[in-house]
């Protein structure tokens, strides 16, 4: 017989039961999730960064705020080691 997964609550594996009698298996209890998170507080750190950057980058005579902006970011993660 090929592996099969079966995942979800217990009452729902429980279920299965009578398929799975006789037969070799194994149980993992698996953390629980956690409550997902607003995307507002998961970002709060980055966009706090971002603000300072804007903040200590001043544009450029004749170039958009915006454009300043995009560019203190990408420096911020290209010194993290990410290829922008």
């Amino acid at each position: 017989m090929e592996q099969r997964t079966f995942e979800g609550k217990w009452e729902d594996v429980a279920r299965r039961g009578s398929e799975l009698a006789g037969r070799r298996v194994r149980v993992t209890v698996l953390e629980e999730f956690e409550p997902t998170k607003r995307l507002d507080s998961t970002l709060a750190a980055l966009i706090a960064d971002a603000e300072r950057l804007s903040g200590e980058l001043p544009p450029s005579p004749g170039q958009d705020p915006a454009d300043a902006w995009a560019e203190g970011v990408s420096a911020k993660f290209r010194r993290q080691g990410f290829t922008l």
